[in-house]
């Protein structure tokens, strides 16, 4: 027997004839008949490698290949690795003990289940897209593990993805800027970054990673090289955002924009700072990175095009640029409003009539 559905969940049962034992448990997570019959496989592969000496015995665990390959290559082709370093910590708490080749389709459902579910240090609800981020670490960890030969196939290749909702755009109007500005006051670096995030558009590690040598004052703008993509782009600079960097040059005395003032070195967050003045403002639900949207939703008003936007946004295509020109109703409303106003009778005049005219003087 294979496999067969009791009530609401899958069932394998098999005997090991080697051991002369028998295996028989349910599989909660197996929503179809196809996982269930590829967790069974991979019971079974078990059951009898391990009699064997093979798999999954001889495969390294996912805690000692996550230490010694992944975050090397991590720490050598990606700059965000310190995100990957804690999101790894979860991955390897879940797995714990568990070799490579003991990982099945089912296990990354587990996981992907268990993880939704458990709360944020904040004791916040975990969001979709965490998880999924959480999910494409794990899978580049097993990719790794198939391209050293541990293990023949990913079995993250096998479990879809939290469908996510991408359509959140939170952005300031005129008001809550003047109260957020109002509780922020002369508050350094804060004040300086805000500024310069609403009228750059920059993304947080940007800004804390902009260099003097990065300012063109002559051409009068930046030159953002620390992206996200790894793709330079050309920011130009207004006047806020020239007299901020003019501000902070006369006191600087290090390569970097912003710099923190309790360590002296390169800032590397705002603590609390952001968030309890967004607090105090009663400026709610709002994140840093919603002042990158506002920027972009402000040119979007004023009539800037999407391919422009996405320039200095440094976004590759324009499906992440709509996100921002649809964000705002101003145009929209503007548009309908024009059907309802009378539009200005104004006076033909033609060739003809204009004849008749200096015939008649």
């Amino acid at each position: 027997m294979a496999v067969r559905k009791r009530g609401s969940y899958w069932w394998y049962d098999f005997r090991c004839n080697i051991h002369k034992t028998r295996h028989r448990a349910s599989l909660r997570e197996a929503r179809t008949k196809a996982q269930a019959e590829q967790a069974e496989a991979n019971k079974r592969l078990e059951c009898f490698g391990v009699a064997y000496g093979n798999v999954p015995q001889a495969t390294p665990r996912l805690s000692e290949f996550i230490d010694k390959t992944y975050m090397t290559w991590a720490k050598t082709n990606k700059k965000s690795w310190p995100d990957d370093e804690l999101i790894c910590k979860a991955i390897k708490a879940h797995f714990k003990g568990k070799r490579l080749a003991e990982i099945s389709p089912m296990d990354v459902e587990r996981f992907k289940k268990v993880r939704r579910e458990t709360p944020t240090r904040h004791d916040e609800p975990r969001s979709a897209a965490t998880v999924n981020r959480e999910m494409t670490i794990l899978s580049r960890v097993l990719a790794l593990a198939v391209d050293a030969g541990h293990i023949s196939e990913n079995p993250c290749r096998r479990v879809r993805r939290f469908k996510e909702d991408n359509a959140r755009v939170r952005f300031l109007n005129d008001d809550e800027e003047a109260r957020l500005m109002k509780q922020i006051g002369e508050r350094e670096p804060l004040r300086s970054v805000v500024i310069f995030a609403l009228n750059t558009g920059l993304r947080r590690g940007e800004i804390f990673g902009l260099r003097w040598t990065e300012v063109d004052w002559s051409r009068n703008f930046i030159h953002v090289t620390n992206t996200k993509t790894g793709r330079s782009r050309i920011v130009p600079l207004n006047e806020r955002t020239r007299a901020v960097l003019q501000q902070r040059q006369q006191k600087s005395q290090s390569e970097f924009v912003f710099v923190s003032r309790r360590t002296g070195t390169r800032l590397r967050n705002l603590r609390n700072g952001f968030g309890k003045a967004c607090e105090d403002a009663k400026v709610t639900n709002f994140h840093f990175h919603d002042l990158r949207h506002t920027f972009a939703s402000r040119l979007a008003d004023a009539g800037v095009d999407a391919f422009t936007i996405a320039e200095l946004l440094g976004h590759s295509t324009l499906e992440m640029t709509k996100r921002y020109t649809h964000a705002t109703d101003e145009r929209k409303a503007r548009a309908v409003a024009a059907l309802t106003q009378k539009p200005k009778t104004r006076k033909v005049v033609t060739i003809w009539s204009q004849k008749q005219k200096r015939q008649a003087g």
